[in-house]
């Protein structure tokens, strides 16, 4: 396997990062092993093959209006059949900026104010706002956690899914927070109880490639054609090549029907598409990034197991997810006994800066999300500042 650098600290105070801007002040700046763990992008650099083509697009210095070509659709299609076997086809693909954006537009699309879309917490805050924002009614279908294993209530979801005022279920898969990967079981028990009683699904499934041996990603489309003819699937380069600033993301909407009538949304409120740099950055991941993906993949497995390792070991008052997919560690704080805003003073002063569990939904309460997902060199030092704040609380 040919070598990356994963170890490197790049520091991205005062540059616009979004995660990195709590940090842009004189009390932390004098500290360059402070870093934050919040913000669910990685502090690695990207692929070289991707810079290569960036580099490449942006020397030839023409950045005019531009439509992706065939290739791009292509690089897509065929990522989806080497990684799940699943036979995607370009003209199901629709490019939009990025996810959370697709997330407003679909609800948007297929539902009408006032009506019902199911959501399972504790998971992202956009799937929240995407429903409440445009006056449709939040359905929560909440997650079972038993000993930090999370699984789904299905009959609560058939409730759910029964009244008939609800017309969308928006689904985490692999699952933002709690890190669960869901089986193809798992998935056929959701799709019957939706198809019963006529419930599209809306699918995001960003995470999908950043899954740990031996769990396995399903694409929920790949179960077979009528189960594709009633989902829209959420896909993105961003969390897995780290191009969260480039804006891009596609749609996979294999019912035609279902595409078009997004598309004509779409273009009602003129907004659509991605900007050249992504398309050139997401054509480059999916045709020459998988080695480096393949590496990144081993470095984030270490990671998942010193985060572990340290918890059980030397926290052990806390209690964490087993991280099936995503590099994004769920930590149950409780047992500090401190409010939430107890809990943040005390974070804030030993330099940590996880996203607060409410940040999820109520059923996020006293827990934190920390991103594994940066060098081990700062990942060691956050776990060794949490370990010094804890012995010194208690």
């Amino acid at each position: 396997m040919k070598a990356y650098d994963f170890d490197t600290l790049y520091p991205r105070r005062n540059i616009g990062a979004g995660k990195w801007r709590l940090l842009n002040d004189p009390a932390t700046e004098a500290n360059q092993a402070v870093f934050p763990f919040s913000v669910a992008d990685m502090d690695f650099k990207a692929a070289p093959e991707i810079c290569d083509a960036l580099h490449e697009a942006a020397d030839f210095a023409i950045y005019g209006y531009f439509s992706p070509e065939p290739a791009y659709y292509e690089a897509i299609c065929n990522w989806q059949m080497r990684r799940y076997g699943f036979a995607c086809q370009p003209e199901w693909l629709v490019q939009v900026p990025n996810i959370v954006y697709a997330l407003y537009q679909l609800v948007r699309t297929f539902s009408e104010p006032g009506d019902g879309v199911i959501v399972q917490t504790p998971v992202y805050a956009p799937f929240f706002h995407a429903v409440e924002r445009q006056q449709r009614r939040l359905v929560i279908n909440p997650l079972l956690e038993q000993d930090m294993h999370y699984t789904i209530d299905f009959d609560d979801l058939a409730v759910k899914a029964a009244d008939p005022t609800v017309r969308l279920m928006i689904l985490c898969s692999p699952h933002n927070p709690v890190g669960r990967v869901w089986t193809r079981e798992e998935l056929l028990a959701i799709i019957r109880i939706c198809q019963q009683h006529d419930v599209l699904l809306i699918v995001d499934e960003i995470h999908a490639d950043l899954v740990f041996e031996p769990h396995r990603h399903t694409v929920l489309a790949s179960l077979d054609d009528e189960i594709a003819d009633n989902c829209m699937i959420c896909t993105a380069p961003s969390k897995t090549f780290n191009l969260a600033g480039l804006s891009v993301a596609n749609l996979i909407i294999p019912n035609e029907t279902m595409r078009r009538r997004y598309l004509a949304s779409e273009n009602q409120i003129g907004i659509h598409g991605a900007n050249y740099f992504g398309t050139v950055a997401c054509q480059a991941a999916y045709e020459k990034g998988e080695p480096w993906y393949l590496a990144l993949m081993s470095y984030l497995a270490g990671n998942k197991d010193i985060f572990a390792k340290t918890v059980r070991h030397q926290l052990p008052q806390f209690r964490i997810t087993p991280l099936e997919g995503t590099y994004l560690g769920w930590i149950d704080m409780r047992a500090l006994g401190l409010s939430e805003q107890e809990r943040l003073s005390w974070l804030k002063a030993a330099d940590l800066h996880f996203v607060t569990g409410s940040f999820f939904g109520d059923a996020g309460i006293g827990f934190e999300r920390i991103n594994l997902a940066l060098p081990r060199p700062a990942l060691q030092a956050g776990l060794d500042r949490l370990i010094d704040a804890v012995e010194k609380l208690t």
